[in-house]
């Protein structure tokens, strides 16, 4: 009897606490979500603003360095002038002028080195020595012979430097430096005097000269000026107010120490034209 009256109660006691149970159990379910949509809410305004910045910065990062990009164009008006070393190797022949391992043979080595100072190299489509071969014209007619094609290159775009590549003739005892246990191709421009734009393609050559040599004592042997009977004096360079002619290394020189010249080259043409960019 007492047991049944002990049921009795609790259940009683059961149903009287039930809406109390009820309401604080959903009251605890609505708190939940409301909590959880508001940090949500929060967390979404306070990532926008962050998100949108980042991704401008990296925008303008991206269009800086694409605008920083600057263009250089390279061409061969002796294109077939080789270094007796690379033609021995590649051919087992003794010349100092190929048709194909020659002085144009750098091309990727040249841009290489040229995309990591963020320069972008371009190289003239034209292999002088050929046509020159195919019409019959002689050797001092190559400025001649590759003048239209540098003409209407220029027509098309602009450049911040025009370099004319050539090999210098002399031997190693003449075109040959070490340098902290380094042997280096020297370099020497030329200058025609007999051209209207003489005094800016000199300040151009005398520029990078003055900066190789800081780079590397003696490497650079520098600026020669051309003009008078027997010689051209122009060397196409009234086509363009920063055009340059370099000689890099000699007949003997080899493929190592003329890449080691070009990344000094290089680097050098980079920091002119960043000094004229920021000028």
């Amino acid at each position: 009897m007492k047991n049944k009256a002990k049921i009795i109660f609790g259940f009683i006691l059961l149903l009287f606490l039930m809406p109390i149970i009820v309401e604080k159990l959903g009251n605890d379910s609505r708190e939940i979500p409301k909590v959880l949509i508001k940090d949500k809410a929060k967390i979404t305004n306070a990532t926008k603003p962050i998100l949108a910045k980042k991704l401008k910065t990296n925008s303008k990062s991206i269009t800086n360095a694409t605008n920083s990009s600057m263009k250089v164009l390279l061409l061969f008006t002796h294109s077939h002038e080789a270094f007796i070393p690379i033609v021995k190797k590649e051919s087992s022949k003794v010349a100092v002028y190929h048709n194909t391992n020659n002085i144009s043979s750098f091309e990727d080595i040249i841009k290489k080195h040229f995309s990591s100072r963020s320069i972008d190299a371009e190289f003239l489509n034209f292999d002088t020595m050929s046509e020159m071969e195919k019409t019959k014209r002689t050797f001092p007619e190559a400025y001649d012979v590759i003048r239209p094609v540098i003409t209407s290159q220029l027509h098309k775009r602009n450049y911040d430097l025009i370099i004319d590549l050539h090999r210098d003739s002399e031997k190693r005892n003449k075109t040959s430096i070490t340098f902290k246990g380094e042997t280096f191709g020297k370099l020497y421009f030329v200058v025609g005097e007999n051209n209207p734009n003489y005094t800016s393609n000199k300040g151009y050559a005398q520029h990078i000269s003055t900066h190789l040599n800081e780079l590397i004592p003696g490497i650079s042997k520098g600026v020669l000026g051309k003009k008078g009977d027997n010689v051209d004096g122009v060397y196409n360079q009234d086509l363009a107010k920063n055009m340059v002619l370099i000689e890099l290394g000699g007949i003997e020189n080899t493929k190592d120490e003329i890449d080691r010249t070009l990344s000094v080259l290089t680097t050098a043409i980079s920091i002119v034209l960043k000094d004229e960019t920021t000028s």
